[in-house]
């Protein structure tokens, strides 16, 4: 099987960083409050007066949607996404491999919230994004990329 180059790898996950923020991440459903009765006085009331018993109908509190442009995460998802889409169509530095490395912490707490979200599609989205870029980013590098070119590489 081929190994896909990097410059994809950085799209594709940029655009899984992307996804999520479309999803619904946690939603509860409507609720129906009970009614209630407020008791009169016309049972014991010996005036001609007395106030009969009132009956108190429940009501409906609809429910919500809660997206991943609504979700706290946004803010990690967002600079992740610019970060991976930035380093896949620049030139590979340090500077860009510092930024890459940067955007698989922020796609960690992301991918955190997301789990204490119960948003079971963001959680697989997030987690295809750190096995693109994670191993490319955290590999140690060689002895050439640190020192520069030797008279070996030359």
């Amino acid at each position: 099987m081929p190994s896909t180059s990097t410059r994809v790898r950085l799209s594709v996950a940029a655009a899984l960083c992307v996804l999520p923020l479309g999803l619904v991440w946690s939603a509860t459903s409507g609720i129906l409050t009970p009614g209630f009765t407020i008791y009169g006085d016309c049972s014991y009331s010996y005036e001609v007066y007395c106030t009969p018993d009132a009956y108190i109908p429940g009501s409906y509190i609809p429910g919500a949607d809660v997206l991943g442009a609504q979700a706290t995460a946004r803010v990690f998802l967002v600079f992740a996404a610019v970060v991976l889409a930035y380093a896949a169509v620049g030139t590979r530095t340090p500077f860009a491999r510092r930024l890459v490395r940067a955007a698989t912490v922020a796609i960690g707490v992301a991918l955190a919230l997301a789990v204490s979200a119960r948003a079971v599609a963001a959680v697989v989205c997030l987690l295809a994004a750190l096995a693109l870029v994670a191993p490319a980013a955290w590999r140690r590098p060689r002895k050439s990329e640190l020192f520069g070119p030797g008279p070996v590489d030359r």
